[in-house]
């Protein structure tokens, strides 16, 4: 995104929107005060509603691949740092395969796959294994033994 490799960033059919989180903003050299569309509300992630920062657009490359895409921008993610949502697999023409943590689209030449990380999954599911953990007082079940990929 804008140059900068962005880790920790997870492919969600289920969202319509296209997140990012504050923090990455101001890792780039981006100000909050310079976002646009303040103050929507958005729902059904993390179990609640939050108010949106703002929108900004910034270019995501994936592979080979660049797109401008609007990030609605908040204050917490959770464990990751952007979600890229229905929006972005409808412009890319991309399909997301969760068995095999994979994005797979076409170009012009080729057809180009994107794995994911099956070692940065289960640390993620971890982080907000321990924070519902925390917050409701039943843990969710444990990951399953999957070898690292």
């Amino acid at each position: 995104m804008r140059d900068f490799d962005v880790r920790w960033i997870i492919v969600d059919p289920g969202s319509s929107t296209d997140l990012l989180q504050a923090s990455v903003i101001k890792q780039m050299g981006l100000e909050l005060s310079d976002l646009e569309n303040h103050g929507w509300i958005l729902s059904g992630f993390n179990e609640a509603s939050i108010t949106s920062l703002g929108d900004v657009v910034l270019p995501v490359q994936a592979g080979l691949v660049t797109l401008n895409v609007q990030f609605s921008v908040v204050e917490y993610l959770s464990s990751f740092n952007a979600i890229l949502g229905r929006t972005w697999l409808h412009y890319m023409k991309a399909i997301l395969s969760t068995y095999h943590q994979m994005v797979s689209f076409l170009t012009k030449d080729e057809q180009i796959d994107l794995y994911g990380s099956q070692l940065a999954a289960r640390q993620c599911y971890q982080i907000v294994r321990e924070i519902r953990s925390n917050k409701d007082g039943e843990p969710l079940p444990e990951t399953t033994n999957v070898p690292n990929q």
